[in-house]
This record gives structure tokens, C-alpha cells and sequence, in this order.
């Protein structure tokens, strides 16, 4: 028995714990996110932006959505007639004023 859980294992762990590493045909090329466009999975339209910016933001319009690297970079007026940008996260739950990279 102890055999059969082993020879699973070592199955499972080769073919789906690295499910791009054989399909990348023998290129070293890193994968960014899920597939590497941020934008194939990931989308905001503006009147969904101004629904979620607008809870905690005084969001008059949205200008600008663009696509960054895990998150929207979102340009909005306020009701002053002021621009600014904030970034909201993928998850849609959590947005800032700045985003520190770590690695830089």
C-alpha cells in the first residue's frame, strides 16, 4: 500500500505541481501571473470602478483604467474637479495611493 501512495505521489507531483514547466518546450521563459496577460483574466469597467471607489472615495468620474502588474491604476476626478490615481487590487477588495515594491 505504502508502494501505491508513493508511486501517486510522485506522479501527481510531476505532472500537475508544474504544469508550465513541460509546456514551455524547452524555453526558459518565465510566466507572469496565471498566463502572463493580466488582462486575459482580470477586467474592471468604470461604472464597476466608480461602484467600488466611490464606497470610501469621493469618485465624481473615472477617467482612466489602466492594467498593471496585480492590480487596476485607476485615474479618477473628484467632485472638486481634482485628478488623482489610486490602485485597486485584483480582488477588488483593496485599494492605495502608492504601491512599494519590495524587490526594487
Amino acid at each position: 500500500m505504502r508502494k501505491i501512495f508513493l508511486l501517486l505521489f510522485a506522479f501527481y507531483s510531476s505532472t500537475f505541481a508544474f504544469p508550465f514547466d513541460h509546456m514551455s518546450g524547452g524555453q526558459n521563459q518565465q510566466m507572469l501571473g496565471c498566463i502572463g496577460d493580466c488582462a486575459a483574466c482580470h477586467s474592471l469597467t468604470p461604472i464597476e470602478a466608480q461602484a467600488i471607489l466611490g464606497q470610501k472615495f469621493d469618485v465624481k468620474k473615472i477617467l482612466k483604467i489602466d492594467i498593471k502588474d496585480g492590480f487596476f491604476e485607476i485615474e479618477y476626478e473628484t467632485s472638486k474637479g481634482k485628478k488623482e490615481k489610486i490602485n485597486l487590487f485584483f480582488s477588488k477588495d483593496k485599494a492605495c495611493k502608492e504601491i512599494i515594491n519590495l524587490n526594487e
